[in-house]
């Protein structure tokens, strides 16, 4: 628990010495799109800030993931369907398909479950202030898998709560995003066979490298633990992400590479490449 607890203080440490910058008055990223989950954030990382209330995002994004022990490379690709409810909410909808590679040898593919994820901005960010947004994040997971392909991350049931945190700062003539986020999820809690509690925890910050800002670049740390069912999604591990992404006010293409450090038994550390590619409507 200690990492877990030493990466939430520097998170908030970064946070608070972004904070000693002036803020701007007319904060401008050009756009907020959604992450790998939905939701609008980083790549993995989910921000406090929502989409324009009734807007929708329909993206696309493959992750691929390389293994020495055990042998495997895993694929998923989901599509993302995003809505804007109002000013301060909005709800994704994620299905996904897998396709696994053992050893070159034994290969399956198959549908996955399905995430319903709701985002509620709670306290927005006071403008001139170092205070920080905050949003209530849940996620309903659906069985909607291949079960015979074992591409299932839940038997029954799955639900996740939690919170995301964050900041948008103008620094030298540029707009930076601080976010960080949180979260519990428990699943198949009525079967003790596959039930299971584990915690989710992403931190993240994005800049602008072009003159225009439509050139961004971010880094994230990811981190899941107590995990003690492995599924397709995976097992324990913490990362790294380093990526770039460009934006207009509607198209959004997103590039990262995340380093992952396994703490599970059994496993070796492994990376993954990550794409996204989304609109908004």
């Amino acid at each position: 628990m200690g990492r877990f607890s030493g990466t939430i203080a520097a998170f908030f440490l970064l946070w608070l010495c972004s904070a000693s910058f002036a803020y701007a008055e007319d904060l401008d990223l050009i756009n907020r799109p959604v992450n790998t989950s939905g939701l609008t954030g980083l790549l993995y990382t989910t921000s406090p800030f929502t989409m324009p209330a009734r807007s929708v995002e329909i993206g696309l994004t493959g992750i691929n993931e390389n293994s020495l022990t055990p042998n495997y490379s895993l694929t998923e690709y989901a599509i993302l369907i995003a809505y804007g409810i109002d000013e301060h909410s909005e709800m994704a909808v994620r299905p996904v398909y897998w396709y696994r590679n053992m050893s070159s040898v034994e290969k399956s593919r198959g549908v996955g479950d399905t995430q319903l994820s709701y985002k509620r901005q709670i306290i927005p960010q006071p403008e001139n202030s170092r205070l920080p947004a905050v949003a209530v994040l849940s996620t309903l997971i659906i069985p909607t898998a291949d079960r015979t392909a074992a591409m299932n991350s839940v038997q029954h049931w799955g639900a996740s709560v939690g919170l995301s945190v964050g900041s948008e700062i103008n620094w030298a003539e540029h707009v930076v995003g601080v976010y960080g986020d949180a979260e519990m999820t428990v699943q198949d809690l009525s079967d003790t066979t596959v039930r299971d509690r584990f915690y989710t925890m992403n931190a993240g910050v994005v800049f602008p490298i072009s003159k225009f800002r439509n050139l961004q670049m971010f880094v994230e740390y990811s981190e899941i633990r107590s995990k003690d069912v492995v599924t397709v999604e995976g097992a324990n591990y913490h990362g790294t992400t380093y990526g770039l992404r460009l934006v207009s006010q509607k198209f959004n293409m997103s590039f990262g590479t995340q380093f992952l450090h396994r703490n599970q038994e059994g496993y070796s550390n492994s990376n993954r490449i990550a794409g996204l590619v989304s609109y908004t409507f």
